[in-house]
């Protein structure tokens, strides 16, 4: 390997790591409701999954942002202190109302 492969590899962050975005036009290759039905099926092959274990699952897109906003929706918004302290300053500084709940 040359010098510059070397380099390279020396400077990996996140080994193993990859990241693939696309689009498709998902009906220039099959029927869209015949897709959503595929998705759906696989939707449930994934649910009906025992889980590994030590774990609760398989996760499907989303999973973790649904979960997050039913928390969210009961519990409010964790705010961390830096932040708040920022926002009553702000309030402070403005005039505007900020009240913690």
């Amino acid at each position: 390997m040359g010098g510059t492969g070397r380099r390279l590899n020396q400077c990996r962050v996140g080994k193993g790591i990859g990241h693939f975005f696309g689009a498709m036009q998902i009906d220039g290759f099959i029927d869209k409701d015949e897709f959503k039905k595929q998705i759906d099926d696989w939707i449930q092959v994934f649910r009906n999954t025992k889980p590994a274990p030590g774990t609760n699952g398989p996760l499907i897109p989303g999973d973790p942002e649904r979960e997050a906003e039913a928390i969210r929706s009961k519990d409010g918004i964790p705010l961390l202190k830096p932040v708040v302290d920022d926002l009553l300053e702000i309030a402070r500084k403005t005039g505007i109302p900020f009240k913690l709940t």
